[in-house]
């Protein structure tokens, strides 16, 4: 049986490393006496795959894993059972049932959603992002040599005024991944620097198909 589980990554662990964040998971799991399924060779580990990479530095609303099982066992029981055992911060908000062969998260989640939060709002800058036709950055990935334009991978931008908050969907993975740095980069050449936000968070993961963003716990029959 394999479960696709959404959790939510507080702010008061919001520097736990990717890597981190999985051994937890996996201790949790054990705590909890869930049957988890067991990799084989000589050195067996849970198969447990984690989602797209969380930066360390930033919380998040909405974050996923996939787990295999043995047997079966109620979402509902799974969800129960590992929130007993979860630290504060860290607590499962829905999971489903997924069928085995279900292409992975990393492979099939495309797109992002960063919130920047605390700052004064200024439409007019933000419609000039949105107007550009590029959107030039120093690349903070692995090609630190490089410009990258963030323009292809800049899919929406929207302004929360009475919360003040800068949501912006970006591409995630291949062919461009953009990084929440980079868009604080993109923010700051335009006077607007870090120091702006008082909070900086991720609230969503999605597969984009077409103009159409979907949660990875939808069913999707097409990749």
């Amino acid at each position: 049986m394999y479960l696709r589980a959404e959790y939510r990554l507080g702010p008061e662990l919001k520097f736990l490393g990717n890597l981190d964040t999985m051994h937890l998971m996996e201790r949790a799991l054990r705590r909890a006496g869930i049957p988890y399924a067991l990799s084989e060779g000589f050195n067996p580990h849970i198969k447990l795959s984690m989602g797209t990479v969380l930066p360390v530095g930033l919380w998040s609303e909405k974050e996923y894993f996939d787990l295999e099982v043995l047997g079966q066992i109620e979402p509902g029981q799974f969800i129960n059972s590992l929130n007993q055992v979860l630290p504060p911060g860290l607590q499962l908000q829905q999971c489903i049932e997924i069928e085995a062969g279900t292409p992975s998260l990393m492979k099939t989640v495309n797109t992002a959603c960063y919130v920047f939060a605390g700052w004064e709002a200024d439409e007019a800058l933000l419609q000039e992002i949105w107007d550009s036709t590029t959107l030039p950055v120093p690349s903070r990935g692995k090609k630190k040599d490089v410009i990258k334009d963030l323009r292809p991978g800049l899919f929406r931008l929207e302004l929360e005024k009475m919360e003040r908050k800068i949501l912006a969907w970006v591409s995630v993975g291949e062919p461009l991944n953009i990084r929440y740095d980079e868009l604080l980069d993109l923010f700051a050449a335009r006077g607007l620097p870090p120091t702006s936000f008082k909070d900086i968070y991720r609230c969503g993961n999605y597969i984009k198909k077409a103009d159409c963003l979907h949660s990875p716990l939808e069913v999707i029959t097409k990749y």
